[in-house]
């Protein structure tokens, strides 16, 4: 659960009424018929994906339960984090909720938009949309994230990797 939660509220961080115009009209992330081809090898316990389908990338890491996912809207203007998770932690689909998360003493808010029961895997969760360059700045070089979330509990993610992945990621992407 806490995986989960930290990994929805780290992209998320002050959204632009562009970012927020995004999410209310479409889900960045990949859908179940998307084709996803690995890229490169792991990074550090993250592995890169292109999507075949929509030209763009993506990074994953599992940790038990959980998963995050980090990754760019289709047009390529918008960053998203998503976390999800096998437990139920009470995400109604579709709803949003605030989240706050600290990066290094670094307060950011965002908001979370759940999804449920249209992920594989029995996983649910949400997503986080951010354009806030300082924010993918500090979830790319600190190494924990505290997050507060608006729903249940407060939790520490592990960030180890991320920075090493974003930047396969961006590689992937130019290609």
């Amino acid at each position: 659960m806490r995986n989960f939660m930290t990994l929805i509220a780290a992209m998320s961080v002050a959204l632009s009424s562009a970012t927020a115009t995004y999410a209310q009209t479409q889900n960045p992330l990949p859908k179940a018929s998307d084709v996803l081809v690995r890229y490169g090898e792991d990074v550090e316990g993250w592995t890169v994906y292109t999507n075949q389908t929509r030209g763009d990338c993506l990074i994953v890491r599992q940790d038990g339960p959980s998963a995050v996912q980090m990754g760019v809207t289709a047009n390529q203007e918008i960053g998203y984090l998503g976390v999800f998770t096998k437990v139920d932690i009470g995400l109604k689909n579709g709803n949003t909720s605030d989240i706050f998360v600290s990066l290094d003493g670094h307060l950011y808010k965002g908001v979370a938009t759940s999804t449920s029961g249209e992920l594989k895997g029995g996983y649910s969760g949400g997503y986080i949309l951010t354009d806030d360059p300082k924010f993918k700045r500090d979830v790319a070089k600190k190494y924990k994230m505290t997050v507060f979330p608006e729903t249940k509990g407060t939790f520490v993610v592990d960030l180890k990797g991320t920075f090493k992945a974003m930047a396969v990621g961006r590689k992937c992407l130019k290609h």
